[in-house]
């Protein structure tokens, strides 16, 4: 009897350490994957510099110059045309070079935080795509950890393209809540819905709901997705302060 208690005991203790090192190994394996996920979003801070910084300052001086010589061929009728036609095609190049720009890294992000953000993306995919979207936000002007601030506005911007590409649905609601251990955050729509089952099924490549789901077990959140055919579509997130627990999908119909 003695001998099969130590075994027994000899075997918890190796549980227990195998155990350990699981857990120590899921904690490497989050830290390696926060810092991936760090340099991507430097990469597109300094992707969106360049592009307005570089392409965009030389298309602004191409457009001017191509005006002074439309100005200037003013008696050539098909050649001053021809040059406004190109300082006109200038502009629109711009502009989307611009609005690529802000949308790789908007700098509203880095300057005034994620409730000024997360109104300049209502707004600009609201004007983009026809989609209007209520934003109720009780941050204000409230700063968060900046890796929190990016998180909550890279799937909030996930969740809204969803809504644009597959729910058809006239309207969204994003509403932000913080409360003294975590950030919760709530996306909505009154669309088509889908079967919740299929979500992250290998046919839904094109839906980012995975990666919603991946950026948040980095940070230990919870998602909670609330669907069905013709019955819209809600997306519950759950953001914890100061904690590091894996991450629980819950779906619903």
């Amino acid at each position: 009897m003695r001998e099969i208690v130590d075994r027994v005991g000899r075997i918890t203790l190796e549980n227990e350490q195998l155990f350990q090192r699981l857990i120590d190994g899921e904690r490497r394996f989050r830290g390696l994957a926060k810092a991936v996920w760090k340099v991507q979003e430097e990469e597109r801070r300094r992707l969106a510099r360049d592009l307005h910084d570089g392409i965009g300052q030389t298309l602004v001086a191409l457009r001017n110059q191509l005006e002074r010589l439309a100005r200037r061929a003013g008696e050539n009728g098909d050649l001053a045309e021809g040059l406004r036609d190109s300082a006109e095609l200038t502009r629109l190049a711009l502009n989307d070079t611009r609005e690529l720009s802000r949308l790789l890294r908007p700098p509203v992000l880095d300057d005034l935080g994620l409730s000024a953000s997360l109104e300049w993306l209502a707004r600009s995919i609201g004007e983009r795509t026809g989609l209007e979207i209520t934003l109720d936000c009780d941050l204000e002007d409230e700063r968060l950890d900046p890796d929190i601030e990016t998180l909550i506005f890279r799937v909030v911007q996930e969740a809204l393209t969803n809504v644009v590409k597959h729910a058809r649905s006239p309207t969204a609601r994003v509403t932000l809540e913080r409360s003294a251990t975590d950030l919760r955050v709530r996306v909505a729509d009154a669309g088509i819905g889908f079967d919740p089952s299929t979500a992250f099924s290998a046919q839904a490549d094109g839906c980012g709901l995975r990666g919603i789901r991946d950026r948040l077990e980095l940070f230990g959140g919870n998602m909670e997705l609330h669907t069905g055919p013709r019955e819209g579509c809600t997306l519950r997130l759950r953001v914890p302060y100061g904690q590091d627990r894996p991450a629980r999908i819950n779906l619903g119909a």
